[in-house]
């Protein structure tokens, strides 16, 4: 079967990510991979980009939540463990509200340097929080700042979960002005991308108030939105 170029282009990128092959400049080296090929060769195909939010919840998730509901948006939040239990009515807002719960660990630590045990009580203890406060057990999980090998990559996929990676990092934590957060996100965005920003983890402030004219300048360059 003969591919038109935008197809097998998009294929091509869905294959760097599903191998684990960092396919952004500006995301950390060992970004991990989205894995399921299918899904993101599907979307590659089409106009589509996932917006993701990392190390909540937070105080500033339901800001993040009203911006989202206002244009009809929806998002996968890669939440902490430590997190849930102190923002629980946020932690079920996000699955009342139809967005994906992302598994993101416990507190943060880089996965290459957890044993296997430690590793899998990371992702463990977080599923069981996660549950306990929505009754939704996340099906996604992403390391923290991106960094994994493939023994650790082993233990997550041990534990049933799909690897979320992405393709656009915003750099948000910096908080280099909101213009450049919105720019970073729109300049990043391609067929079938994944883009991290943070709602957690410090001053979020600059990532909410970006928020807004980010969806809206990726809607008006034709992107629909789908949950990563």
């Amino acid at each position: 079967m003969k591919l038109s170029k935008n197809l097998a282009a998009g294929f091509a990128f869905a294959s760097l990510l599903a191998s684990g092959i960092a396919v952004s400049a500006s995301a950390p080296a060992q970004a991990a991979p989205v894995t399921s090929v299918e899904v993101v060769q599907l979307a590659a195909a089409k106009k589509t980009i996932a917006l993701t939010f990392d190390d909540g919840p937070s105080k500033y998730t339901p800001q993040v939540l009203d911006i989202l509901k206002r244009n009809n948006v929806k998002a996968t939040f890669c939440m902490l463990g430590n997190n849930v239990g102190s923002y629980a009515a946020t932690a079920r807002r996000v699955v009342r509200e139809g967005h994906r719960l992302c598994n993101h660990s416990r507190s943060h630590p880089n996965f290459t340097k957890l044993s296997n045990s430690a590793a899998r009580n990371q992702i463990t203890w977080t599923q069981n929080k996660i549950y306990s406060v929505t009754k939704v057990k996340p099906k996604v999980f992403r390391f923290p700042y991106g960094a994994s090998n493939s023994r650790v990559r082993t233990v997550v996929r041990d534990q049933n979960l799909r690897i979320l990676g992405w393709t656009v990092d915003t750099r948000d934590w910096s908080r280099p002005g909101t213009s450049t957060i919105t720019s970073r996100a729109v300049k990043g965005a391609r067929n079938g991308g994944v883009i991290l920003m943070h709602d957690g983890g410090g001053n979020r402030s600059q990532t909410v108030a970006s928020l807004n004219a980010t969806i809206k300048q990726l809607k008006a360059k034709g992107y629909t939105f789908v949950l990563a």
